[in-house]
């Protein structure tokens, strides 16, 4: 790994790494109390982004509901040409009614030539995309329409054919906005 690589890659995990404790410490300090209980606690979207998968179609399931925070995982598919992608994802919501504050954490293993990857001439390149995301989300307690939008500082691995754990990080900002609905 030469020096530009290895300070792309510390810089990256840091600014990743302090995302991530940003992102809980804001939480606690931001979290209001929830009037409404969500009775929607599922949703079907489709997620447009600037960067990786530039669109999927996910399903989204609240799990928990608290006093100040929501939590919600959410699950994805994208194919488009010759690649695949699966995002999957935890997401804490705060807010009251209809109108909520969402942090996310998602990782999306993105395949390009998918059609080769189990062949014996395997040609695919694979890469997996660490997603960490703050943004507003529109979901009624009762169900109906869903509107997201989120903010997406991201790190992409990229490993080597030959040695999976020799990985090449890059940082990239991004931007996506979903819609669908709740029931």
């Amino acid at each position: 790994m030469n020096v530009k690589n290895s300070r792309i890659s510390s810089v990256s995990v840091k600014t990743i790494v302090v995302s991530i404790c940003l992102l809980f410490l804001f939480n606690i300090g931001y979290s209001q109390n929830s009037d409404s209980v969500f009775l929607a606690k599922n949703a079907f979207y489709l997620d447009l982004a600037s960067e990786g998968a530039y669109y999927s179609l996910n399903y989204d399931r609240i799990f928990h509901q608290g006093d100040k925070l929501n939590y919600s995982c959410r699950i994805g598919f994208s194919i488009f040409n010759e690649i695949v992608a699966l995002p999957f994802g935890i997401n804490l919501l705060t807010g009251k009614e209809n109108h909520h504050i969402e942090f996310s954490i998602t990782f999306m293993p993105y395949i390009e030539e998918f059609k080769s990857f189990l062949s014996k001439n395997d040609l695919s390149d694979k890469y997996l995309y660490i997603l960490t995301g703050i943004g507003y989300r529109y979901q009624k307690p009762e169900g109906g329409f869903y509107l997201k939008t989120a903010f997406l500082p991201m790190l992409i691995l990229d490993p080597a054919s030959s040695d999976f754990w020799k990985m090449d990080p890059e940082f990239k900002v991004g931007l996506s906005i979903g819609a669908g609905w709740s029931f």
